[in-house]
């Protein structure tokens, strides 16, 4: 069964045994096998379960954090030889070829991955240091042995959850000593920091605060293109909620040596509550498999009814803005869609990660230069009350960049600039906008 679970008849073929014989040997050998049903399907199924890093049993638990903090168990999982994982909830019975969605989203990703990489390589030699070379296996080990605090409401495993106890004990940062830890943390970052944008990461780390409670903090250091791209992002988002757009609330810090974004987040309620949450990734790997643009991925969520159409205008709004302020990173796990308690989908997560994306600093010291924007309709189409909303949150966007007003210093090319881009992006919408 090294390739995967088989019906008893397959197995039976393979290995040239009776059923009797095949039934006799997977119960006398209870930690090596495993017999289901998947849900839908009345063929019994029988797999191996495979050994995993550290000697973690493949027999785990995951539990969910209610929105009041409350713990309970969410299903349980069983990792099987050939890289299948069977998922065991009170109602049905699932095998994922891989990772289920909600654990491929939870696994290590990006500027915060590499240091979870760093640090589990430095304490279990099962752990490889780069991230590049973590397999299933890795994720899975991480998960549910050292994972703390993650995206959405999902706990892997008891370790895990003890893990989450002892995190509750932590006393959230003063507003007044909040700038100081910030750049406490960024010192003690800023050498796996260095270079980091040659992959398009913002380095960053996560903070529990007094007055934003759970946050995600960017930063730059100060006189670089992205700390004075990082004003950009909490104007954006301020401008997108101007429209009606929900959006990521956020603050600005700064200090002689760096520049803060401080990101409160959407996944967190109060201290202890949580709110799931999956990557439009996530959603489109498992469901539709495209991954094309956020637009044609909502109007799919809309005929799937996922969303609703509420939903599809703001992240159509959200991509008509990106369009109009040269956004061009707008990859799949640059929105998501918020859970409810009932497991079901319950609206889009509110914007981040929104800026100026086409002048990010490319690596290696290299940053692009200040040329107007270039908006295209992309998958949009012409829907008017879509690009009405956008030009509204884009003129307040880019007057602001231009008048100077925001809450640090804007150079005197980003202003000569934004009157640029005003005047692109006021010719290229003349026929979208309603007469």
């Amino acid at each position: 069964m090294r390739f995967g679970p088989r019906s008893a008849k397959e197995l039976m073929n393979a290995l040239g045994v009776s059923q009797p014989t095949l039934s006799r040997t997977i119960q006398a050998y209870p930690a090596l096998f495993t017999s289901f049903r998947v849900s839908g399907d009345r063929t019994p199924k029988y797999g191996r379960l495979r050994d995993l890093p550290g000697g973690l049993n493949p027999r785990q638990t995951i539990f969910r954090i209610s929105n009041t903090g409350t713990m309970e168990t969410f299903a349980e999982v069983e990792f099987l030889t050939g890289g299948a994982t069977l998922e065991r909830t009170p109602t049905q019975t699932t095998l994922y070829e891989g990772l289920p969605p909600y654990m491929a989203f939870s696994s290590p990703s990006g500027f915060l991955g590499r240091q979870v990489a760093r640090a589990a390589s430095a304490v279990d030699t099962h752990f490889p240091e780069s991230l590049k070379d973590w397999g299933d296996d890795h994720r899975v080990a991480h998960l549910f042995t050292r994972g703390l605090n993650l995206a959405g409401n999902l706990v892997y495993g008891t370790a895990s959850l003890q893990r989450e106890m002892d995190f509750r004990q932590l006393a959230p940062t003063p507003p007044a000593q909040k700038l100081d830890h910030c750049v406490a943390m960024a010192n003690q970052l800023k050498d796996s920091a260095h270079g980091s944008s040659a992959g398009g990461e913002q380095p960053k780390f996560l903070i529990l605060s007094e007055d934003m409670g759970h946050a995600i903090v960017k930063f730059a250091r100060r006189g670089s293109r992205m700390a004075e791209l990082l004003p950009f992002e909490h104007l954006a988002l301020q401008s997108l909620a101007g429209v009606g757009v929900p959006a990521s609330k956020t603050q600005l810090l700064a200090s002689n040596d760096y520049v803060f974004l401080e990101v409160q987040r959407f996944d967190r309620i109060g201290a202890h509550g949580r709110v799931g949450m999956l990557s439009a990734g996530a959603i489109d790997d498992e469901f539709f498999g495209a991954r094309d643009t956020w637009s044609e991925f909502a109007a799919r969520c809309l005929q799937a009814r996922y969303l609703s159409a509420q939903d599809v205008l703001h992240v159509d709004v959200m991509a008509a803005f990106s369009e109009l302020i040269g956004n061009t990173d707008r990859h799949f796990e640059n929105i998501s869609v918020l859970l409810g308690e009932d497991g079901e989908y319950s609206g889009i997560a509110p914007a981040y990660d929104i800026l100026p994306m086409r002048y990010a600093s490319i690596g290696g010291g290299v940053d692009p230069a200040l040329t107007p924007i270039t908006p295209k309709l992309s998958t949009i189409g012409a829907k008017p009350e879509v690009w009405a909303l956008a030009a509204e949150a884009a003129h307040r966007f880019w007057e602001a960049v231009q008048q100077g007003q925001l809450e640090l210093p804007v150079s005197t090319e980003f202003q000569r600039l934004a009157a640029e881009n005003l005047a692109v992006d006021r010719a290229f919408l003349v026929p979208l906008l309603p007469a």
